[in-house]
C-alpha cells in the first residue's frame, strides 16, 4: 500500500526559491511569520501569473499532489492537495478587497518582505504588513474565517503602532 503523501512547506518554499519561482506566502502562514502567534491548517500562496505552471508542475513532482475532480488550473483561483493537506494557490495579476483596494501582484511582490534561514537554506517573500492587512479584508462567507481574519488584521495594527 502505497503511503499517503505528506505536505513540507519548509521544503516547498526551499523548491520555489531554487527554481526562481515569483511567488508570495500569504494568509495565516505569512501572518506567523511577521510573529503572530497562530495556528492554520492550510497553506496559501499567491503566484504571479506567468509562474503558475511552474508552480503546480512542482507541487504535483516534489509532493505528489492531487487535484480535485473538476479543478483547472487556468484558472485564478486552484485548489491543490498533498494528502490531507490543502493548498490554495492564486495567481491573479490584481486583486480587489471588501474595501475597493486593489491590489496587484507586482506591486506587492516588490514591497514584500523577503525572510530568510541560512541554516535551512531558506529564502521566501511575504507581503509586507500594509498589505498583509488588505489581502485580509476580503469577504468570506465562512464566521469563523472571517473571525480570523479580524483577528488577524487587529494584530498586524498592533505591529505597526
Amino acid at each position: 500500500m502505497k503511503d499517503e503523501p505528506e505536505f513540507d512547506l519548509i521544503r516547498c518554499l526551499q523548491e520555489i526559491h531554487r527554481r526562481g519561482i515569483r511567488c508570495l506566502l500569504i494568509g495565516r502562514w505569512a501572518v506567523a511569520q511577521h510573529g503572530a502567534p497562530v495556528v492554520t491548517a492550510d497553506y496559501d500562496f499567491w503566484v504571479d501569473p506567468k509562474e503558475r505552471n511552474r508552480l503546480f508542475a512542482m507541487l504535483l513532482e516534489v509532493f505528489d499532489a492531487e487535484l480535485p475532480p473538476g479543478v483547472r488550473l487556468d484558472k485564478p483561483i486552484a485548489t491543490i492537495y498533498v494528502g490531507p493537506d490543502k493548498i490554495d494557490c492564486f495567481s491573479t495579476r490584481k486583486m480587489v478587497n471588501a474595501d475597493g483596494q486593489a491590489l496587484a501582484f507586482s506591486e506587492v511582490y516588490e514591497r514584500s518582505v523577503e525572510k530568510r534561514d541560512p541554516g535551512a537554506d531558506l529564502s521566501f517573500r511575504v507581503p509586507c504588513i500594509d498589505d498583509l492587512i488588505a489581502l485580509k479584508k476580503f469577504p468570506s462567507k465562512d464566521p469563523v474565517k472571517h473571525a480570523r481574519n479580524l483577528e488577524d488584521i487587529r494584530y498586524l495594527k498592533t505591529l505597526k503602532s
